[in-house]
């Protein structure tokens, strides 16, 4: 497994890696009209733009076997919300393809983006999570710490997020190595 900066070229794969994640995390959980009406096509031309305007703040990484990606993480600077729970970095999205998950993707995508954060002398990290997503757990397999909840809506629906964080990332990263 290799752990990589996404390209622009990588596109089409993300946005399947994506598609195919929200459907199979929030099956029951959102609005399926939502989750079916998601589209490849939409969501490559997304992170077509986003890839070619990435900026030295932010990045996406990918994880890739011999196959190919199977799997992203987003990481950068905390936003504002998330500012009130931990000053540091924020996981905006971390998803693995369906048929990938338990082989060691998220955990390599956890570690890069730890690592990342700790090259840009960032030592705190955060990612909200919906509280209905049984991947949730896998934060918590990580060594998140559960700071927070908030309320939101997404596709009409009222949902609730669970924010995890670590606030010492280099004690994480050799936590995760050790494992």
């Amino acid at each position: 497994m290799r752990v990589r900066p996404a390209r622009p070229a990588d596109a089409a794969t993300l946005a399947r890696i994506y598609v195919a994640a929200w459907r199979d995390a929030y099956a029951g959980i959102l609005p399926d009209g939502m989750l079916v009406g998601m589209s490849d096509v939409r969501h490559a031309a997304a992170w077509q733009q986003e890839l070619a305007a990435r900026d030295r703040h932010s990045d996406t990484l990918v994880a890739e076997d011999d196959d190919g990606v199977i799997g992203l993480v987003t990481v950068g600077p905390a936003r504002r919300a998330s500012r009130a729970q931990l000053e540091g970095g924020e996981i905006y999205r971390l998803y693995v393809a369906p048929e990938h998950q338990g082989e060691g993707a998220g955990k390599a995508l956890m570690m890069a983006a730890f690592d990342w954060l700790i090259s840009r002398q960032v030592d705190a990290v955060i990612v909200w999570v919906l509280a209905e997503n049984p991947s949730r757990f896998f934060y918590e397999a990580m060594g998140g710490r559960r700071l927070g909840e908030k309320s939101d809506s997404i596709g009409g629906v009222k949902v609730r997020e669970i924010a995890y964080g670590w606030t010492d990332l280099v004690a994480a990263l050799d936590r995760l190595a050790a494992r």
